[in-house]
């Protein structure tokens, strides 16, 4: 008749066993009693809760500078776009005021009111476009902006049911329990 008995961190088999056996037993069974039976330890599971959250705050913190980046970039496209329509504004200006004087000399009547008119009409077009290149560029900041806070917020959302199903998922493993 064999017995098993505590030693240390395993069992060692006593009595009629072969040694061999005894000691697969101690092998086997000796990693597990360190351990414990079933499952992880409360200090493994409070380390991988750790760690999940700390993965968390990472995307977090990566979606938070993607919003950033793309803040700026909305910025920046935005600076260009608004130098780009007054650089045109201000070159159909001076073509308006380049006509008028050219009309104005060939037909010596600088008063002409029908050179006036179609000055104003060029000028006031030109206003009229100038606002609406503005209004498209308003517009496209915006939505860039809104879409840039959408992803983070989809990201957001996410990362946070990847960590909720991660806790879920560490949370129920089974607990060790010791032998002594």
């Amino acid at each position: 008749m064999s017995f098993l008995v505590a030693v240390g961190t395993g069992l060692a088999a006593i009595g009629g066993g072969s040694a061999l056996a005894g000691a697969g037993i101690v092998a086997g069974v000796g990693s597990i009693a360190a351990k414990g039976f079933g499952g992880a330890s409360q200090h493994d599971i409070n380390v991988q809760q750790g760690a999940a959250h700390e993965m968390y705050q990472e995307k977090l913190g990566l979606l938070g500078e993607q919003k950033g980046l793309a803040l700026k970039a909305a910025e920046s496209q935005f600076s260009g776009g608004r130098r780009d329509v007054s650089m045109g504004t201000q070159t159909g200006m001076r073509g308006i005021q380049e006509g008028y004087a050219t009309a104005a000399s060939q037909s010596g009547l600088a008063t002409s009111g029908t050179i006036q008119q179609q000055t104003k009409t060029q000028t006031g077009d030109l206003m009229a476009k100038y606002k609406s290149d503005m209004t498209k560029l308003f517009e496209s900041r915006d939505l860039s902006k809104a879409e840039a806070d959408l992803s983070y917020r989809t990201g957001a959302m996410s990362a946070e049911e990847s960590y909720e199903a991660t806790k879920s998922e560490i949370s129920s493993q089974k607990t060790a329990w010791k032998l002594w």
